[in-house]
């Protein structure tokens, strides 16, 4: 099951409205500290063999002696993805153990997501990021991320000046996006290619990404 933990009121009943096709997937939970229990007794007891746990950064807890972190930490502890949504977000940022994206993005690709889960009975958070065609719009957002750093101030016909960066940035912006494919795709173009121009470049990645989306 999937838990959501989102203490504003009407967002939290439209949404459960919208979602209520996949409530064998997902509940919305609410944290109730009580003070004579712990924290960690007060969220545990809730919750039974989570798969994901989606939480509002700014839950209004109610106790001054428990926190945001406190919180986070307790389910970090849990060894699943942990989604942290606010409307203060700006787009997505993923890490090894735990995701942060804007509210308004997190609902709105919560149904691919479930559909997704549905469909093949795993989690797959990608869809959560990136939608219904996730892979697609990572691809997309891959390119468009090298494409702001490197061409646009850059003369096309001008060769690279330092391809071991532009390297280790494909190779770190492909390891956020989980293509290591693609990754050693560019790579192998960009070392079969002599005396390379950042046009050379852009074509390389931009033929690679027809190729894998």
């Amino acid at each position: 099951m999937i838990y959501l933990f989102d203490d504003r009121a009407q967002r939290r009943n439209d949404n459960e409205e919208r979602l209520s096709d996949f409530s064998d997937l997902i509940t919305f939970d609410t944290v109730k500290l009580i003070s004579d229990k712990s924290a960690d007794e007060c969220i545990f007891d809730s919750i039974e063999n989570p798969e994901c746990i989606i939480f509002h950064k700014s839950y209004a807890l109610g106790d001054s002696n428990v926190t945001y972190e406190t919180i986070r930490q307790l389910f970090a502890s849990l060894d699943i993805p942990i989604v942290i949504f606010s409307g203060g977000t700006e787009g997505c940022n993923k890490s090894a153990k735990e995701i942060n994206m804007n509210a308004d993005l997190m609902y709105y690709n919560l149904p691919y997501f479930l559909e997704n889960l549905r469909e093949n009975g795993s989690i797959n958070i990608d869809t959560l990021i990136w939608g219904k065609r996730y892979r697609l719009n990572a691809l997309l957002e891959f390119q468009n991320s090298l494409s702001q750093k490197y061409f646009i101030n850059n003369d096309p016909d001008v060769l690279l000046d330092n391809l071991e960066k532009v390297k280790r940035d494909i190779d770190n912006s492909c390891r956020k996006i989980h293509e290591q494919d693609l990754r050693d795709s560019i790579i192998s173009d960009i070392e079969a290619t002599s005396q390379i121009t950042w046009l050379d470049l852009a074509t390389i990645i931009d033929k690679n990404i027809h190729k894998f989306q």
